[in-house]
């Protein structure tokens, strides 16, 4: 929701000023039918007003209004006057329900008859736009609320068209009853009136050189109920610089980014999206904020998207080690990739080394250096390492690692350890067995080739 300023504060003694003017000399113009005068019989009973008045004794001057109000014409200047007033002293005594209709019958009079003057009327309208703003947010009751933001915004209406200058905030109020009422069903918003809502402030930003934070918020929300991203994009980036320190702006501001990021079809657009959410990431933390391990993790993860891989390395492996990002054995791994990435296989090797010494039960460190190793065709290396990876355990596939350390103790020509090893790969339910099964027989061949190979030989 977006208020209004403090409504009874703003209210509190309008009813005092108006009566002011009017109980020391209740005169005014004749008129053939209606004339604008009072009858002797109220203005003698509104001066005596002026007691009651000054002691704020609510209560006795509405109960001599509505003594008043049944005695006079229906349609006089006489009921148009005291109508006024019994409003204005209920909206000063807080009563805002109540104030409505007297003054509704109050302006309703000053239409048809022309009782009222310019100001006397915009000032009517303005306030039944409050007590309708007020009431709708109080509720609770959509349906109801849906009613009382159309009656607030049919006053408002009249009230731009027939005012002689509005501001800035004038257009910010109305902007934000209508984008109140647009969201009444937040699973279904009317997005007709978030437009509506929408123009309202865009006309308010073109009143003023000064901007309300609040007309830019107003904005961001309209546009980001009507879907587009590129220009909420741009209202957080107008309130990140505004606020800096606002921490929210920031981190909707990436999901903006991101979001576009998600959305986009070329690649060229998808990198410029997924930069502009790095370099957020970085004017934030310029100001100490979004510099959690999950932030740092976040900009490690930009880093590998951009394929900008020396960054990401020097970026995690600084992290690691000032414990600015989590030392997980993922994260380990993932500075091994990056080096990798680089063609840095040494350094990827003394990473998963490291790794491995912080982890002495996570067997997929020992196994992810093998593989790296046999990559580099240091085979008799590698073995030694899938050894000790099957030992501690804990790997992510135990079934393909269990065939990959038989093929290499099969390369290695250590046939009668291939083929233990193959059999105790057998039970494992993430296991190929097509490729075991090809396994098993190339090793069952040149274990048959070999025992021939000895017999021939004695």
């Amino acid at each position: 929701m977006f208020p209004i300023p403090s409504f009874p504060r703003r209210l509190l003694g309008i009813a005092l000023l108006m009566l002011a003017p009017l109980l020391p000399e209740l005169k005014a113009q004749a008129q053939e039918e209606h004339p604008k005068e009072l009858s002797e019989s109220v203005s003698t009973a509104l001066g005596n007003l002026k007691g009651l008045v000054d002691a704020k004794n609510y209560k006795e001057i509405i109960h001599l209004l509505d003594t008043l109000i049944p005695t006079v014409g229906a349609e006089s200047y006489d009921l148009a006057v005291l109508s006024q007033i019994k409003g204005q002293v209920l909206l000063t005594d807080s009563q805002y329900e109540p104030a409505i209709a007297p003054m509704e019958k109050s302006l309703s009079l000053g239409d048809k008859y022309g009782y009222f003057d310019e100001s006397t009327t915009l000032s009517g309208l303005y306030t039944l736009v409050q007590i309708y703003y007020q009431q709708a947010a109080d509720l609770k009751d959509p349906p109801r609320q849906k009613e009382l933001y159309e009656k607030a915004c049919g006053y408002f209406e009249r009230w731009l068209k027939e005012s002689p200058k509005t501001t800035a905030e004038n257009e910010l109020f109305y902007a934000s009853i209508r984008y109140n009422e647009a969201i009444l069903d937040p699973a279904h918003p009317d997005l007709e009136k978030v437009r509506l809502a929408l123009a309202a402030v865009e006309k308010s930003l073109s009143l003023t050189i000064k901007v309300n934070t609040q007309a830019y918020v107003l904005m961001l929300a309209a546009q980001q109920q009507l879907g587009d991203n590129q220009k909420t994009a741009e209202l957080f980036e107008i309130l990140a610089q505004r606020e800096p320190g606002n921490e929210t702006y920031w981190q909707q501001l990436l999901a903006t980014y991101y979001a576009l990021a998600g959305s986009s079809k070329k690649d060229a657009d998808i990198r410029r999206y997924n930069l502009r959410s790095l370099i957020t990431y970085e004017r934030a933390q310029a100001h100490g904020l979004l510099n959690t391990p999950r932030d740092n993790f976040s900009i490690v993860a930009l880093y590998f998207t951009l394929q900008q891989f020396d960054r990401a390395s020097a970026f995690l492996a600084k992290g690691l080690k000032d414990k600015s990002i989590e030392g997980s054995r993922r994260n380990w791994e993932l500075l091994a990739s990056a080096y990798q990435q680089q063609h840095e296989e040494e350094r990827a090797a003394a990473t998963l080394l490291e790794a491995a010494r912080l982890f002495p039960t996570e067997g997929q460190l020992e196994f992810n250096y093998a593989q790296l190793r046999y990559s580099q065709e240091k085979t008799a290396e590698a073995y030694a390492h899938l050894e000790t990876a099957i030992t501690k355990g804990n790997l992510d596939k135990p079934g393909p690692a269990f065939v990959f350390i038989a093929f290499v103790a099969f390369e290695l020509k250590r046939l009668d350890d291939a083929a233990r090893w193959a059999d105790a790969a057998t039970d494992k339910p993430d296991v190929k067995k097509e490729d075991l099964a090809r396994l098993k027989r190339a090793i069952k061949e040149a274990i048959r080739e070999r025992e021939a190979l000895k017999t021939s030989s004695i």
